[in-house]
């Protein structure tokens, strides 16, 4: 059990985490960083990603209800973060005199969340979560827990493998290829965005919760008998 729940929540995550994804992100934020702040900021995203990825699946479905926050918006938040990230490495600013990049932390923000922790990564620990919690009492629920866990190490692990390679091939492309590489990952960020805020509306508008037909049906009867009366 507890390797099958390894190798399950392994190959859920793989497809939404992309460390591939991520890796040409950094290549593009990295620019005019020293190598030892960009493996720096490598070690610390797979902490981090490793620590989100605890806290989501344990206490995640606690802070959302919370605070009143539902997935759709939480998709549609994660859309709109991803957009402005990406509109600004398409985009980038003149730099002005004085003003240096070279410190600026990108584990948490964007390498972390929202790019391999984002709002579908979230959703799906979550809703994880919540079908561990419905199995029967005399599952082994702590073998599960323990598996899952195990699973979020390992990612978290290859991640960390994965990122690293970044930096070779940050040598190889050079200053010309990687800003290239920035202003095309800063479009692919901007669709990216885009669509989870449109999936998140769609989300918004086939929630029946949003569907108020049955309350508008009944004031119009109301306002036809009223009329009837009056008449």
């Amino acid at each position: 059990m507890f390797f099958q729940a390894v190798l399950l929540t392994l190959l859920a995550l793989l497809p939404m985490v992309n460390p591939p994804t991520t890796a040409t992100l950094l290549l593009g934020l990295s620019k005019g960083m020293s190598r030892e702040h960009v493996r720096r900021q490598i070690n610390l995203a797979a902490i981090y990603l490793l620590v989100t990825l605890c806290v989501s699946f344990f206490i995640g479905s606690s802070i959302l209800d919370l605070f009143g926050i539902s997935i759709p918006g939480l998709r549609l938040a994660g859309g709109l973060i991803i957009g402005f990230i990406g509109f600004r490495m398409l985009f980038p600013a003149p730099p002005q005199a004085g003003e240096t990049d070279a410190n600026q932390s990108i584990a948490f923000v964007p390498l972390t969340m929202p790019s391999m922790c984002g709002p579908g990564t979230m959703a799906l620990v979550i809703s994880g979560a919540a079908q561990i919690a419905d199995l029967p009492a005399d599952s082994p629920r702590l073998t599960i827990y323990s598996g899952v866990v195990t699973a979020f190490a390992l990612m978290s692990l290859l991640s960390w493998g994965v990122l690293k390679l970044a930096d070779p091939v940050c040598k190889l492309l050079g200053e010309t290829g990687i800003d290239a590489m920035t202003r095309i990952m800063g479009f692919l960020l901007v669709c990216m965005g885009m669509q989870f805020c449109i999936n998140g509306i769609k989300e918004v508008a086939q929630d029946p919760v949003f569907h108020t037909t049955p309350a508008v049906q009944v004031e119009h009867k109301s306002a036809s008998s009223t009329n009837q009366a009056i008449e």
